[in-house]
């Protein structure tokens, strides 16, 4: 069972405004994610290279949204990697999220493979992602999403 770290995602997440929070993976959860893919793979990247991609999923019949990162660049070698997924209200800025978050999925570490799979009960939310994978100069590439999903 994966468990959330709070060591290198702390300046990130306090730098953001969020607080760091602890949450465990159930064994269900840390095989993959459940429902249909809402969009293509996202990449996550720093200049022409993608570190990661981002994998998002909505499931009806639970009304739980689910993301999933998965390096791609030095696969199986343990980098940092970041996944926050927020559910958030209607017609809410990405900063009034970070504050307001009606539910919040995070895992952070040093992973091999990949990051996740966290959830949120999105039904009747909007979401919104952060995403960072370390690269292999030890920068960081992100990706930050815009308010999605709120229908």
């Amino acid at each position: 069972m994966k468990f959330a770290k709070i060591g290198v995602a702390t300046l990130a997440l306090l730098g953001a405004g969020i607080a760091p929070v602890t949450l465990t993976a159930t064994p269900a959860d840390a095989a993959s994610c459940s429902g249909r893919l809402l969009y293509p793979t996202i990449a996550i990247k720093k200049g022409n290279t993608t570190y990661g991609v981002l994998k998002l999923y909505y499931n009806s019949s639970t009304g739980k949204n689910c993301a999933r990162v998965d390096r791609t660049v030095d696969y199986g070698t343990r980098k940092g990697m970041i996944l926050s997924l927020y559910a958030c209200g209607k017609g809410w800025s990405v900063n009034k999220c970070h504050r307001d978050f009606y539910d919040v999925g995070q895992d952070s570490g040093q992973f091999a493979k990949y990051a996740g799979p966290v959830t949120v009960n999105g039904r009747d939310r909007c979401l919104q992602v952060q995403a960072n994978v370390q690269a292999r100069n030890n920068s960081w590439a992100f990706y930050n999403s815009p308010l999605f999903h709120c229908d």
